[in-house]
């Protein structure tokens, strides 16, 4: 695993980067600045930015997964591990197969995934009323979003 991380830090450009989680920090410290916090005013496009490993990995393990196949599509029977099989980078809900986004804890704290969640309930269960109050509710949460992401990247990752 440690190879792909290398591989991927030389596909974004910084080929004695080893740890893909240094070099997002590396990165978006760049895009920022250096004395700079990630704010909402940040003018950062964060889709330029490589993976974090917890996404890495379930995706390595989907390809790895794909490419096995193709590589033995010329046998007529071959034996393969099923998709949601564990470290195959797939998980089976009910009867369907969806990639496994993340092999990481979550990246929100559970206290704003629920004051999110909750939010988005509450705009589903509301008529005509009150729809102002609650869409100022969900912008304070987005508010206190951008804030807790600020946090986030303006630190260096723990490895």
């Amino acid at each position: 695993m440690r190879d792909m991380e290398a591989f991927t830090c030389v596909m974004y450009g910084y080929p004695r980067e080893t740890s893909i989680n240094s070099l997002r920090a590396t990165m978006l410290t760049s895009m920022v600045g250096d004395d700079e916090k990630l704010t909402v005013k940040s003018k950062v496009d964060l889709s330029k930015l490589p993976p974090s490993k917890a996404n890495l990995i379930p995706h390595i393990q989907r390809v790895n997964h794909r490419v096995a196949h193709y590589k033995r599509a010329d046998k007529a029977m071959f034996w393969s591990p099923k998709p949601y099989d564990p470290d195959q980078g797939w998980v089976q809900t009910d009867d369907c197969l969806e990639p496994l986004w993340s092999s990481g804890p979550p990246i929100l704290p559970p206290l704003l995934i629920n004051l999110v969640e909750q939010t988005a309930s509450e705009m589903e269960e509301e008529e005509d009323g009150n729809k102002i109050l609650i869409m100022k509710i969900f912008l304070m949460t987005m508010s206190r979003f951008n804030e807790y992401l600020g946090l986030i990247f303006s630190h260096k990752p723990l490895e």
